[in-house]
């Protein structure tokens, strides 16, 4: 009887547990699908903010533009495994470039980076 009640409590906190995890999960950024909402010579600034939300990163360019970044990291379930993570599993960063001449898009690029190409300054101005 007593192993019943320890596996059933067991099933119980494994279940609790993975629901926790699921709730703790951070928001989720879609970038290569978002970016194709933006069109540029018709997307507004006001827009971009709709479409992909608040850039991570602003630059003023010197003929009265504006450049947004966006990025976001992509692991594979095994990147979080603790010790040999970093070994086995992969990671990818995307960047999203908006240049704004004025309120509108001039510009528009999406990259998905290795991690040695974000090093190496893939999202460099």
């Amino acid at each position: 009887m007593h192993k019943k009640v320890y596996v059933m409590a067991v099933a119980i906190c494994l279940a609790l547990f993975m629901v926790m995890a699921g709730c703790a999960k951070k928001n989720v950024r879609h970038l290569a699908s978002d970016v194709c909402l933006v069109t540029p010579e018709e997307t507004t600034k006001e827009q971009v903010l709709t479409y992909l939300g608040q850039p991570d990163e602003q630059y003023e360019m010197a003929e009265g533009g504006e450049t947004w970044i966006y990025y976001d990291v992509k692991k594979t379930a095994l990147r979080d495994t603790p010790y040999i993570g970093d070994k086995i599993g992969d990671k990818k960063y995307e960047m999203v470039k908006v240049m704004f001449g004025g309120d509108i898009v001039r510009t528009c690029v999406y990259r998905l980076l290795t991690e040695e190409e974000f090093a190496e300054g893939g999202l460099a101005k």
